[in-house]
């Protein structure tokens, strides 16, 4: 790089080889200086907005979105960025205005779609991002991936409007035409958890007590954006959000045949380590709120056996809706768009949480959304007695939310609420699915 200091991709390799190393500062630190010696490149920016989102370092991209939208106003991606980023950091004023010229420009962009309708709670029908979502769900020279996220935004909508049997219509559709396309198979997600819970034990490493990671798992949409905004209240607590590094290492190990190797492990337990705590100002605790990890807690443990889990439960019916609701863009999560598909996985989480309760020796906390709901105070206490910390420690001047990527990005930012407790009731007349294949109380 130092020979050749115009070359983006030698850059590019720079932060990426700071990135593997947990030093996610200093790979900022590249790619910003190529964003400030090119700032005409529209290579550059694409690709310096792409590499500070997928480090999370949302804070960092905004004023470069910001930028770049105004060089290259007639580039609807430019828009999408800024919408995308304020949305995340709760910009939400800021975001749905991006976000609306971003469709103007091409609305064939589907993700603005999504993200324009989490940007606030609809409260009537006449609202304009209402009328836009109607008018897209009825055009026919949308592309079916564009009309999948336009179902889903417009089904949110009619959910808060409490137009339920409208939103159940557009939802069933969007929901089967995404399910159609997509490449998530029950048969082989079965076999493969039952793999995982068929495994011998894996050597444990050593104790590490200068790190202990975090880990909230359960089934999407059961409280795990709750949980792990109210843990990182705490001024010991830094949450990294929900990472990939566990699923991802995992099956690089058991690629290569490596799982029981203790020196391969180690390695992994060193990569993992690198990221979570990353070059930013230490903690006494780092969270990754990646649900579901439930399916590799004993890969955890033997990376960490000081690992803490929190496992979030809620009412199978409410649950199965709320992922069935949402659209993911992550193919792990492709069984949301069927409820057979969704029971499966359910259904997997329970066993599988019931195997590593009985064979893992880890602290294991249980939180109910529904119980937290009603009594957040007295389940935060409970989360932070779980942790070992005071309550004395716990603002510390933090922000309350930080970055929020998941599909709670409003909600999570909004006093704690009970009205989506027993929501299915509002649509069980009108899914038979919701009572024919989960039970009431789980």
């Amino acid at each position: 790089m130092a020979a050749s200091p115009s070359n983006s991709d030698a850059r590019l390799e720079t932060a990426q080889r700071l990135r593997e190393d947990g030093r996610h500062g200093a790979a900022a630190d590249v790619v910003c200086a190529m964003w400030h010696e090119a700032p005409a490149d529209p290579f550059v920016a694409h690709a310096v907005l792409a590499f500070l989102k997928e480090c999370g370092l949302y804070e960092r991209a905004l004023p470069i979105a910001r930028a770049a939208m105004s060089r290259w106003p007639n580039d609807a991606r430019r828009h999408m960025d800024v919408g995308e980023i304020a949305l995340v950091l709760g910009a939400f004023d800021e975001a749905s205005v991006a976000l609306r010229c971003a469709l103007d420009l091409n609305p064939q962009l589907g993700p603005a779609w999504l993200r324009l309708a989490h940007c606030r709670r609809f409260a009537s029908a006449d609202e304009a991002d209402v009328q836009r979502f109607r008018r897209a769900w009825h055009d026919a020279g949308l592309e079916s991936a564009a009309r999948v996220c336009v179902g889903f935004a417009y089904g949110k909508a009619l959910d808060d409007l409490g137009d339920y049997a409208h939103a159940a219509t557009v939802l069933v559709e969007a929901n089967a035409l995404a399910h159609r396309t997509g490449r998530w198979r029950r048969e082989s997600w079965q076999h493969a958890l039952r793999a995982r819970l068929c495994a011998a034990s894996l050597p444990s490493l050593p104790r590490d007590d200068d790190f202990c990671p975090v880990f909230v798992v359960g089934m999407p949409r059961s409280g795990t954006t709750l949980v792990a905004s109210t843990l990182a209240r705490h001024a010991t607590v830094r949450d990294r959000g929900e990472l990939n590094w566990i699923p991802a290492l995992y099956a690089l190990l058991d690629e290569q045949r490596r799982l029981y190797d203790p020196q391969a492990l180690a390695a992994i337990a060193g990569v993992i380590r690198a990221q979570m705590r990353s070059d930013d100002a230490p903690a006494r605790f780092y969270l990754d709120k990646n649900p579901l990890n439930f399916r590799y807690l004993d890969f955890i443990v033997a990376c960490f056996p000081n690992a803490k889990i929190v496992h979030c439960r809620r009412g199978a019916r409410d649950t199965a809706l709320s992922i069935w609701m949402q659209h993911f863009a992550h193919d792990d999560l492709g069984f949301a768009y069927d409820f057979s598909d969704i029971a499966a996985v359910q259904q997997g989480c329970v066993e599988a949480m019931s195997h590593w309760l009985a064979q893992l020796s880890v602290p294991i906390l249980d939180v109910d959304y529904e119980r937290f709901v009603a009594s957040p105070d007295a389940e935060q206490a409970r989360l932070w007695e779980f942790l070992g910390v005071s309550s004395a420690e716990s603002a510390n001047g933090k922000r309350a939310t930080q970055a929020v990527t998941t599909a709670s990005v409003w909600q999570v930012r909004q006093p704690v609420y009970a009205h989506a407790v027993q929501r299915w009731r509002r649509y069980a007349s009108l899914l038979p699915e919701l009572t024919t294949l989960f039970a009431e109380h789980e």
